[in-house]
């Protein structure tokens, strides 16, 4: 964990409330891996409100380049501001932080699934898993189709769908039924209350192994120092900011 001040290379709104900055942070870059996040700023380096910092996955990273990038969906105060950031301004960054994504090496194929705000945690992994040679699909849920990521951003290698109807789950359940036959393996970067839907959905997800999924509560430390993050697991409890925030679905007690 390190603290380093990025210099923002470009913002760009990617979609309604949507935006994407690249941050020009050579350490950062060179150290990041998928599943990671940074706690970031959210206010000038003279002012301290808002004081917590905000977490954020890295979203994508170019070593070479010495480039990050971060996916920030305008939510509050905090979210608001760094949207509002223009090219050439510092941006103050702890990390990276927490354990992210592993993959098995038996899969060949793999099933992404992600969710606004934390669609940006699966970035990276679906970067990743290209180069390993892995086939992979992106499942994008959203309420209404216009706030879809993207897709001229993925890589084309990606099958990418966007899935709407998310308040009848038997729907999602047969759009997802012949993916999840499919898949060795799922990642999912979603709320809580969709988590919940789709561990509904089959008994797949109970498969030992086989899904990762993201825990994302409020994360006021990011040090493990406040205790405010702690998730039951069927081993002992943990903390999502040091030991997460990517879990493997069938050690959660609550899921």
């Amino acid at each position: 964990m390190r603290l380093a001040t990025g210099i923002l290379n470009a913002n760009t709104e990617i979609l309604p409330g949507g935006y994407l900055l690249e941050v020009q942070a050579p350490q950062l870059a060179r150290s990041v891996q998928p599943g990671q996040y940074c706690m970031l700023r959210c206010c000038a380096s003279e002012a301290s409100d808002p004081l917590l910092r905000r977490p954020f996955f890295v979203a994508g990273y170019e070593p070479e380049q010495g480039t990050c990038g971060f996916l920030i969906y305008e939510r509050g105060r905090g979210s608001r501001w760094l949207t509002r950031l223009q090219a050439g301004m510092e941006l103050d960054i702890l990390g990276p932080l927490g354990r992210g994504w592993t993959i098995r090496p038996q899969v060949r194929n793999l099933l992404l699934i992600g969710e606004e705000p934390l669609l940006g945690a699966l970035l990276p992994l679906a970067r990743s898993a290209l180069e390993a040679e892995i086939a992979v699909t992106l499942l994008h849920f959203v309420n209404e189709p216009e706030r879809a990521y993207p897709p001229a951003l993925l890589p084309p290698e990606i099958e990418y769908s966007v899935v709407s109807g998310l308040d009848e789950p038997k729907g999602v359940a047969a759009q997802l039924a012949d993916y999840l036959t499919w898949a060795d393996a799922a990642s999912c970067s979603v709320t809580a209350a969709t988590l919940e839907m789709l561990v509904s959905t089959g008994s797949r997800w109970r498969e030992k192994s086989f899904a990762q999924v993201v825990i994302a509560p409020p994360l006021p430390c990011a040090s493990g120092a406040c205790l405010a993050c702690q998730v039951e697991t069927r081993q002992r409890s943990r903390l999502v900011c040091c030991d997460g925030p990517v879990f493997a679905l069938s050690e959660l007690v609550d899921f």
